[in-house]
């Protein structure tokens, strides 16, 4: 992932994000995404709820059921795959269920 933006015709870098939490509904639709999200993989939140979480993270669904820590890539809007540590734990309450997934980005503080 470039790890650059030009911004007022200057490069900075992005600020590193190194977790955030999403939540989806029993299919796998993302239910929420904030900043931290936003700011890992580039999609606003408009773009993102109510989608498949396989947007950004195309091999979650091959690990349905709850997990711990299993490594992935991850699916950056310009393109770009970001490597990933991703933790799944489902709740279900009266016959709704909902998945927490925690997301701890693995690249690196200080791209060269």
């Amino acid at each position: 992932m470039s790890e650059q933006t030009v911004l007022n015709g200057k490069k900075t870098r992005r600020s590193y994000i190194p977790y955030t939490a999403i939540t989806l509904d029993a299919d796998y639709q993302v239910c929420t995404y904030g900043d931290t999200a936003f700011s890992l993989f580039g999609y606003p939140e408009s773009s993102m709820l109510g989608k498949p979480v396989s947007r950004i993270l195309p091999a979650l669904e091959r690990h349905k059921g709850q997990f711990s820590e299993i490594p992935m890539e991850a699916m950056h809007a310009d393109g770009n795959t970001i490597s990933v540590m991703v933790a799944l734990r489902q709740d279900c309450l009266h016959g709704t269920c909902r998945h927490l997934v925690l997301i701890r980005n693995l690249e690196d503080r200080n791209p060269t």
